[in-house]
């Protein structure tokens, strides 16, 4: 029942990853070995557009498990709307479900923002499952307002975003790829 810091988390995380050599902490059927997410960001980096960005991200998501699958959807006119990033989960995730969702929707969340360098403002942060007794600290990794008990994991953004250029390359990637964890565990400034 006790809270811990962001540094904490992010240490306490790493060293579960290098120990199980699984970057997905034992959420999947399968483990995801160290450098698979650096990989997802890899194939992504020299898209055009957050757009082309996001949709490889999850198109090569799949590649790793379908244990959950990305999906964005871009509103009918780029010019309006909210693009919206869903979750669609093929297992049951059991006790892990809640902190496999929330950390994979922070993680792409954070790549998003770091790739177009700008922070991306939340119109909503949808999860299916009831509000935990530590609900409170979501304000901390999602802005904008959260909903639980939704149909999906889901992340609603204003889709003018979706048109940013890619702003990062390959130095920039590898400089973050030697400590990307802040980017699951803290907003992006």
């Amino acid at each position: 029942q006790r809270r811990v810091t962001a540094a904490q988390l992010e240490a306490l995380s790493h060293y579960a990853m290098q120990e199980l050599d699984d970057e997905a902490l034992g959420w999947f059927d399968r483990r995801l070995p160290w450098g698979s997410y650096g990989m997802l960001c890899r194939a992504s980096l020299t898209s055009p557009t957050l757009e082309v960005a996001l949709k490889r991200w999850c198109r090569h998501h799949r590649l790793l498990t379908e244990d959950i699958v990305f999906e964005l959807i871009p509103p009918r006119s780029p010019q309006r709307g909210s693009a919206l990033i869903r979750v669609t989960e093929n297992v049951a995730l059991g006790e892990l479900r809640e902190f496999c969702l929330v950390s994979t929707l922070r993680y792409l969340l954070g790549y998003a923002c770091w790739a177009i360098d700008s922070r991306i403002a939340l119109a909503e942060t949808t999860l299916p499952f009831a509000a935990p007794p530590h609900a409170d600290a979501y304000r901390y990794l999602f802005d904008g307002p959260v909903r639980f008990e939704a149909d999906a994991a889901s992340l609603a953004f204003d889709a003018r975003y979706l048109a940013l250029p890619v702003r990062r390359d390959e130095k920039a990637l590898q400089a973050m790829l030697q400590r990307a964890l802040p980017l699951t565990v803290l907003q992006y400034r």
